[in-house]
């Protein structure tokens, strides 16, 4: 009878703990279970804020690679003008270019973003800058480096001439030719984009020695 007592009390001590309005309860479970709530809470955020944070670093990198671009080709711009390579007209229409695309810059800007395609549409108007600044520095205009421009006055060596007219060159000399002539249209190109100071000496450097190893000033 004692040992039946005791059962039931057990039972019915179990019962308290596990059963609550017809739903089993587990303490441990529950206060998990909020404290899983709370912790999926702060991950969300956490996830929100490094979004946040990658999107102002992607604005922070298109604002300061269009700045940089800007300064260079400014800088180019004073360079064509203090050698006297640039006309006075050709500085009034590279400089209507850059403020053109200063004004296109704080038009889409004008909400403090800086979008994918926005960002491509100013690299656009760069590139295009780019190349109008070194066309205008290397046309018959104004004064000229003749190492940079294959002009008229700019011809090929009568040794160069002379040899491809004889049919004397060898296969190796055609092919080491042919790789410095790709070379040079090569660094032609290069040479009319954006560069830093220290990139532009060194290309130019190149391109003056094997401009000047085939070609010559008549």
């Amino acid at each position: 009878m004692k040992q039946t007592a005791i059962m039931m009390a057990v039972v019915i001590g179990l019962s308290g703990m596990a059963v609550l309005a017809g739903e089993e309860v587990n303490p441990l479970k529950t206060k998990h279970s909020r404290a899983s709530g709370k912790g999926v809470s702060t991950t969300a955020e956490e996830r929100h804020q490094k979004r946040e944070a990658r999107k102002n670093c992607a604005q922070e990198g298109r604002q300061n690679a269009i700045d940089n671009r800007q300064e260079r080709q400014a800088r180019r711009i004073q360079h064509g003008i203090n050698k006297g390579y640039l006309t006075d007209e050709e500085t009034k229409q590279l400089q209507a270019q850059q403020a053109s695309i200063a004004a296109l810059e704080n038009s889409l800007s004008a909400d403090g973003k800086l979008t994918g395609n926005e960002f491509r549409q100013l690299q656009s108007e760069l590139n295009e800058a780019s190349r109008s600044i070194w066309a205008e520095k290397h046309d018959t205009e104004g004064n000229q480096m003749p190492v940079y421009r294959l002009g008229k006055n700019v011809v090929a060596k009568d040794s160069l001439t002379a040899k491809l007219a004889s049919g004397e060159m060898t296969r190796a000399e055609a092919k080491a030719l042919l790789k410095d002539f790709r070379r040079m249209m090569e660094l032609k190109t290069r040479l009319s984009g954006d560069l830093s100071e220290s990139e532009r000496a060194a290309l130019q450097s190149e391109y003056d020695t094997l401009l000047n190893e085939y070609f010559e000033l008549k």
